[in-house]
C-alpha cells in the first residue's frame, strides 16, 4: 500500500486514539442513522465526486447497510471504495468498531465472532497492535424472487486495546468474492498499519 490517507480516531471512554491508513481510493464515509440518510449521503458523493456517478445506486445499497452495523456496533468510522469489475462496479467497505470485552479474551470474542452463518477460517497474527485474530467466511443474502443470492466475503480483524478491557473491531466486507484473492492482501496492510496511542495528549 504505498499511497495511503492517515486516519485517527478517538476510542470511547478516554482511552487515547486508535490511527491506520488506508488507500487513496478508499473514501470516509459519514455515518447514516437512517435509510433515507443513506439515500441522501449516496447522492451527494455522486455529485461530489464524478467518478462515483454511475455507482450513485450501488453507494446507497452499501450505506444503508451501514445503518444496520451502526445501531448494533459502537461504530467510530466507515470507509468505503468502488471496485470496476466485469459486471459492474462492486463496494468493499471498512467498519471499525469497539466493544468492551466483558472479561472475556480476545479468543473467546473471536470465538463469538466465529460462530454461526458458515464455516469460517481463522488465523493469528502478531501486527502492530499486538496479537490480532483475523476471521474471513463468506456470507450469502437471499436474493428477490428469481434473483440468485448473493454473496460477499467478510474478512474482520480484532485486537485489545492495551489496559482498557476494550477490542477493537476492523470489519471488511465486499460482494466482489471473485476479487478476494487482490483484496485479501490490501485488507491485511490496512489492518497491519492500525496503532494505539495512550499518551495524554491524545486523551
Amino acid at each position: 500500500m504505498t499511497a495511503a490517507s492517515q486516519v485517527s480516531q478517538g476510542v470511547p471512554g478516554d482511552s487515547g486514539r486508535l490511527a491506520f491508513a488506508t488507500p487513496t481510493d478508499w473514501f470516509a464515509v459519514r455515518l447514516p442513522a437512517e435509510r433515507v440518510d443513506a439515500e441522501r449521503m449516496a447522492s451527494e458523493l455522486a455529485s461530489a465526486r464524478p467518478e462515483l456517478a454511475g455507482g450513485r445506486d450501488v453507494l446507497a445499497g452499501l450505506l444503508g447497510s451501514l445503518v444496520e452495523a451502526c445501531a448494533a456496533l459502537n461504530v467510530l468510522c466507515g470507509y468505503a471504495t468502488l471496485l470496476d469489475t466485469s459486471g459492474g462496479l462492486l463496494p468493499a467497505t471498512l467498519v471499525v468498531s469497539v466493544r468492551d470485552m466483558g472479561g472475556r479474551t480476545l479468543d473467546e470474542i473471536a470465538a463469538g465472532l466465529s460462530a454461526g452463518n458458515g464455516p469460517a477460517a481463522t488465523r493469528v497474527f502478531d501486527l502492530p497492535p499486538g496479537r490480532t485474530i483475523r476471521i474471513e467466511r463468506r456470507r450469502e443474502w437471499p436474493g428477490a424472487a428469481g434473483d440468485r443470492a448473493l454473496v460477499s466475503m467478510i474478512v474482520q480483524y480484532v485486537a485489545e486495546v492495551p489496559g482498557t478491557g476494550q477490542a477493537v473491531l476492523l470489519v471488511f466486507s465486499t460482494p466482489a468474492v471473485a476479487l478476494a484473492g487482490q483484496l485479501r492482501p490490501v485488507f491485511h496492510q490496512i489492518a497491519c498499519t492500525l496503532r494505539f496511542d495512550r499518551g495524554e495528549s491524545a486523551a
